[in-house]
């Protein structure tokens, strides 16, 4: 079973309906996500590692490298090639509607502004969101293509690393250790400087490349009808059981870079990322084909609906309430079990303050500010009604988007 969103009907954005299997899955990678940052947060600089997690079976942070460090990552990516067919469906005909694109290319170019406040106000120096807006932009293009062609595209970057080719992102350094940056102090102190670090060589270019080719893996998903639960059951079960075993195998097997950073030999680390996260995908919606899978995920819906909202609630609690804690600061890896506790404490919060802020509210705070600058030079309803010429023109404009 397929599905083809290029012929999708797509109306107005307070017309679409949500897939909320999409939004649960989103709430999932990130509040999973928390797992990750948050020893980078809190942590010294030159003892943690911001782009790799080593398994460690004797600690709870074992299972969360394995499982969850970069795949939270790749769920979010895959969600944002999907997002990129939902909100240009109908420009991805031959007649589509300029303003489709319009609108889709001023969504990203102020998330991509919104990513850049979080990294030199909030000062979160490994912030996704301004990489994932500016990957979007180059998404667009490939709205047309087949899902096979979608996914070869999409598994450029892994064969590239597999051979090391190019250093992955879990084989490139920290900017905490490029240079210019000297060790000490904390994450939010030198945000900056991390930043720009992130710029010397083929670093950015990588974790750029990373994302399109993520997308376009998500694109492939959604156009077969994977990502949003269309496939049957016993796809799901061996899509899952597949995923996993070749992602933990991968993942497992992936050897620690060489000199600087660049990879020797084969470097399975991007191969056991992706087939872990479609894993994450297909265990996700073979729960939510159940009442109660549905019901155990129905409240990382609003996790997702906020999500952009929570990312930098996170990135807020992390550096300038929890990083001030010496009990945290002490150590600062992934496998310290009170790192992974407190995570799933402020997860939790934030799980629950999603789902009852939703009851008052239509969107989280961030998303309220992303809309309103969206709409910024829109034309509304009464102007447009006003240009239009008289006759059947005019109940169409009535009903145009805010």
């Amino acid at each position: 079973m397929s599905t083809n969103v290029d012929e999708a009907p797509a109306g107005p954005r307070s017309e679409r309906p949500r897939v909320q299997v999409l939004d649960a899955l989103r709430g999932i990678a990130i509040l999973g996500i928390f797992f990750i940052n948050l020893p980078i947060m809190v942590g010294p600089l030159g003892k943690t590692d911001a782009k790799s997690t080593a398994p460690s079976p004797e600690h709870a942070g074992g299972a969360i490298g394995l499982l969850a460090d970069g795949t939270q990552r790749g769920l979010l990516q895959m969600l944002f090639g999907a997002g990129m067919l939902l909100l240009t469906a109908r420009a991805a005909r031959p007649d589509g509607p300029v303003a489709v694109a319009d609108d889709y290319f001023r969504r990203n170019q102020w998330l991509l502004g919104i990513g850049l406040v979080h990294v030199f106000l909030v000062r979160w120096a490994y912030d996704i969101v301004h990489v994932y807006a500016l990957a979007a932009l180059f998404l667009f293009p490939f709205r047309l293509v087949r899902p096979t062609t979608a996914l070869l595209l999409g598994l450029t970057f892994a064969a590239l690393t597999l051979v090391g080719a190019v250093p992955g992102f879990g084989g490139a350094p920290g900017p905490e250790s490029g240079p210019g940056v000297a060790a000490g102090g904390l994450a939010r102190d030198r945000a900056v400087e991390m930043w720009l670090a992130t710029f010397d060589g083929f670093g950015f270019w990588s974790v750029l490349l990373e994302s399109l080719c993520t997308m376009l893996v998500g694109v492939a998903l959604f156009k077969w009808g994977v990502l949003q639960g269309l496939r049957s059951r016993p796809f799901y079960l061996a899509l899952a059981a597949a995923a996993y075993a070749v992602g933990c195998t991968a993942r497992l097997m992936a050897q620690a870079p060489g000199e600087h950073g660049a990879p020797t030999g084969w470097d399975f680390g991007e191969v056991g990322r992706l087939s872990l996260a479609v894993g994450h995908i297909a265990a996700v919606n073979l729960a939510w084909q159940t009442a109660v899978g549905r019901w155990l995920l129905h409240p990382f819906i609003a996790a997702g609906r906020t999500a952009l909202s929570l990312y930098v609630m996170q990135s807020i609690v992390g550096l300038w309430v929890l990083a001030s804690l010496p009990g945290l600061t002490r150590t600062a890896g992934t496998g310290d079990d009170h790192l992974v506790a407190t995570a799933a404490i402020v997860a939790l919060v934030q799980l629950l303050t999603a789902n009852l802020y939703l009851r008052f509210f239509k969107s989280g705070p961030v998303e309220w500010v992303w809309h309103r600058l969206l709409n910024l030079g829109r034309t509304t309803p009464a102007k447009k009604a006003g240009t239009e010429s008289e006759g059947a023109s005019a109940p169409s404009a009535q009903r145009s988007d805010t």
